[in-house]
């Protein structure tokens, strides 16, 4: 698994680079101004859908798909797919309908500190790409597919297309007017998912419907319970920006940034090792297999303490400079960059928690015991809610960053809790020994840092300082794992060792 999580980063790192270049088109040429939150307000709603549905549909598909494939074979399996595939596609499409006549209440509940003249426009925007939440649907079954079938790496690819497309939108449609750009975001989150057909069964696109499948009604019974729980952080984010919108004029903007750059290291580490170790621990609980599951889950929690950790400290300590890297110019400012770096900080402490909690709640997920992961979402939500009204009184928009961080840290350590109280059993072994080396690595390299960022800024300049800090400051922690021989290292560097000797 550990070897397959890596590949799969390494991919996912090209997919976040180009999500970040989209930011970045976003900041070029709308900064955080009025025209950027309206564009940030309409689009987070697919995507808002994209993320939630490709989360809550293949968690649920992927225990069923094995289970079915334990009990009837492969052919009923491919069977329950195209079953799948055809009822979302119809349900959806009738969804997206209904949303687009009440997307003005829809969008006053994401951004109530609109301007008449804003709605308007955000309005357009929503309603046309409300369009693609069918084949969004559709989509995020293929892609659960296909990691079922160790298809990782096609499975992961499909933002980069989107990505493209928005950021010819936004830089070359949008000085042709709102509707060009708005068909051609529609478009772009569209066609991400062609990438897929090829690798795909052609026994998928049978024309199969039958709502009577016990099967399929099995897995919508534990999509709603499952989107509840794996959308806790879109909810809060959702909160955040409403909220935002009375804060400060460009507010949601700014707090989207510092969002994606969070969503950046989550999205490489955390989702790169879940993506793999799920469907493993899915087929271990479906064939009766514990060591199996104590092993999946063991290794891939191992593995993301060993990247997440340093990448929360490191953003923490240069969040500011990070956003100036990647968005200062145009018409983003450096008080902007300010604002977003101060969001920033607060947000990355978080994502630890966030990992650890994804682990956990696919555990529940694989023994359909949903119940707790629900209330656990919830619980989040009502904690960032309150913190978040109380917070940005006094500390502004970085008090949301605070507030959402606080309430999916004690979400997390409540899940934890949980494991032991409802399912009975204990997951996994947590070597503390490892942490510990991980912690002090990550101090040192730290450290480094920030000393590497302060001579170097002086003579080469702010953003030629940090590139050079962050990649001194990287290959110290590697450096510094192998002198502590963490697990992690001691075996890459084994594997290594063996292939050379071939």
């Amino acid at each position: 698994m550990k070897q397959t999580s890596m590949i799969l980063m390494v991919v996912t790192v090209l997919a976040k680079v180009f999500g970040l270049a989209r930011e970045k088109a976003l900041a070029q040429f709308f900064g955080v101004s009025p025209m950027a939150d309206i564009f940030i307000v309409a689009l987070s709603i697919p995507m808002l859908f994209t993320n939630l549905l490709t989360g809550a549909l293949g968690t649920g598909f992927i225990p069923v798909y094995n289970e079915i494939e334990e009990e009837k074979g492969h052919v009923r399996a491919e069977l329950f797919t195209s079953n799948v595939t055809n009822t979302l596609a119809l349900f959806f499409f009738l969804l997206s309908l209904v949303a687009i006549v009440f997307a003005r209440p829809l969008v006053k509940a994401l951004s109530p500190g609109f301007s008449p003249q804003q709605m308007a426009t955000a309005l357009v925007m929503t309603r046309i790409f409300l369009l693609s939440i069918a084949v969004i649907a559709v989509g995020s079954i293929y892609r659960a597919y296909l990691q079922i079938h160790g298809r990782f790496v096609i499975s992961v690819l499909h933002p980069i297309i989107m990505n493209i497309f928005i950021i010819f939108s936004v830089a070359v449609l949008s000085k042709k007017g709102i509707l060009p750009m708005s068909l051609g975001v529609l478009f772009a989150l569209v066609i991400q998912f062609a990438i897929f057909i090829p690798f795909l069964n052609k026994k998928l696109f049978h024309l199969v419907f039958s709502l009577k499948d016990h099967y399929l009604k099995k897995m919508l019974t534990s999509i709603f319970p499952i989107l509840i729980s794996t959308s806790v952080i879109e909810l809060n984010f959702i909160i955040n920006k409403a909220l935002a919108s009375m804060v400060t004029s460009g507010g949601i903007a700014a707090l989207n940034y510092a969002s994606r750059l969070q969503g950046f290291a989550t999205g490489i580490v955390i989702s790169s090792i879940v993506t793999v170790a799920y469907p493993q621990m899915a087929r271990a609980i479906a064939s009766g297999d514990k060591p199996g599951l104590n092993k999946s889950f063991s290794e891939g929690l191992s593995l993301m303490n060993l990247l997440v950790i340093p990448a929360t400290v490191g953003m923490m300590a240069f969040s500011s400079e990070i956003v100036a890297l990647l968005f200062k110019g145009g018409a983003f400012t450096d008080q902007d960059a300010a604002m977003t770096g101060a969001v920033l900080f607060y947000y990355a402490l978080s994502i630890p928690a966030i990992g650890f909690r994804e682990m956990l709640s696919r555990i529940f997920f694989a023994k359909g015991y949903v119940k707790t992961p629900v209330i656990n979402s919830v619980l989040i939500i009502l904690m960032n809610t309150g913190l978040s009204l109380v917070a940005s009184k006094y500390m502004g928009l970085a008090g949301l960053g605070l507030a959402t961080s606080l309430s999916m840290i004690i979400g997390s350590l409540l899940l934890a809790l949980a494991l032991k109280k409802d399912l009975g059993e204990k997951i996994g072994d947590f070597n503390w020994v490892q942490v510990l080396k991980v912690c002090l690595a990550t101090a040192l390299m730290t450290l480094l840092a920030k000393l590497v960022y302060w001579k170097v800024s002086q003579v080469l300049g702010l953003r030629l300082g940090i590139l050079v800090a962050i990649g001194l400051g990287g290959l110290a922690y590697f450096v510094l794992l192998a002198l502590f021989r963490v697990k992690e290292v001691q075996e890459l560097k084994e594997a290594l060792l063996r292939r050379r000797a071939k």
